[in-house]
């Protein structure tokens, strides 16, 4: 975390978080500084000290968390400092530079550059899915209204970057982008719609996640009226490549029995993860709902926990 001690910039330093079928953890302080110059090195020191303390014998527990249970922070702490370059790791800043009142957001849309005179199109990508017609359209767009270059986020959408803001209108106009493809202004359920590649392409996962993701958050939509991005996100399997601890709303796939006793994809649902100053992960909510349940479960969720209104109350209302 960026922070400021003795009028030198530097770093708090967090350690040990982790997201794993069997545990997942947020990173815990190491109460630790270090400038800006020593980054690397500090990096260098916590590899080496888990290189050299770490279990080797249990596949689950090759994690710096298990680590620092088994030592405890502070002499986790000493082993690190006993592999800086000077053998000295600094407490950390009282206070780090991180504004509290900032809230994550995404880049979806049009924004100002810091360059006079243009702006980046945030484009979504449902799902994260491009078909190769999509990418070379993508290239032609990138080549004719910026400088050539594509940018890709973590939610699985692209950025297109250099836009001259006297050409906006023209791109903004393009097929790709008005045909709800590539949308810049998706809805709030689908711009926060993050999906693993699922058991269609990946041999880890237990369910389908892509298609069905979009089928859920379309359903969904029907039913309620959503005031603003919940961030939903699916993962196949217990690994969460989909990072569903991180997520408003996650479902991570498994196996269950439905009611007349047949094995049907399923997931377990997690709520209230949250990335940015006010971070935490997310908590099970409910498990083993089959996925031909999910609709009506997520529309009373985002009524209950996220302000969503019933589409026949909204109508109703107005």
């Amino acid at each position: 975390m960026p922070a400021v001690k003795d009028g030198e910039f530097g770093f708090n330093l967090l350690v040990g978080g982790f997201i794993s079928p069997k545990r997942w953890a947020e990173a815990l302080p190491l109460d630790a500084w270090v400038a800006g110059d020593d980054v690397v090195p500090v990096c260098k020191a916590i590899l080496e000290a888990y290189r050299d303390l770490g279990s080797r014998g249990n596949r689950q527990k090759t994690r710096m968390m298990w680590l620092i249970d088994e030592l405890g922070m502070e002499v986790f702490r000493s082993e690190v400092e006993k592999r800086m370059p000077n053998g000295v790791l600094e407490r950390a800043a009282p206070e780090d530079l991180v504004d509290k009142r900032w809230e994550r957001r995404d880049y979806l849309g049009v924004h100002p550059q810091k360059q006079e005179g243009l702006s980046y199109v945030g484009l979504h990508v449902p799902v994260g899915r491009l078909q190769a017609a999509d990418m070379f359209e993508l290239a032609r767009l990138a080549d004719e209204y910026g400088t050539g270059e594509l940018r890709l986020t973590v939610e699985q959408n692209i950025v297109l970057p250099n836009v001259s803001n006297e050409r906006l209108d023209a791109l903004l106009a393009e097929p790709l982008l008005q045909e709800q493809r590539l949308s810049p202004r998706p809805s709030m359920l689908l711009r926060g719609l993050v999906a693993c590649t699922g058991n269609q392409f990946c041999g880890q996962a237990i369910i389908e996640t892509k298609a069905r993701a979009l089928q859920v958050a379309r359903e969904v939509e029907k039913r309620v009226a959503v005031p603003r991005p919940v961030r939903m996100h699916w993962t196949g399997c217990p690994n969460s490549c989909g990072q569903v601890q991180v997520a408003d709303i996650g479902f991570m796939g498994c196996l269950t029995k439905d009611s007349d006793g047949k094995i049907v994809e399923a997931a377990d649902i997690f709520v209230g993860g949250r990335v940015g100053s006010d971070s935490h992960l997310a908590d099970v909510y409910r498990k083993s709902v089959p996925c031909k349940d999910l609709v009506p479960i997520v529309a009373d969720l985002l009524v209950e926990r996220f302000g969503a209104v019933p589409r026949e109350r909204e109508e109703d209302e107005e």
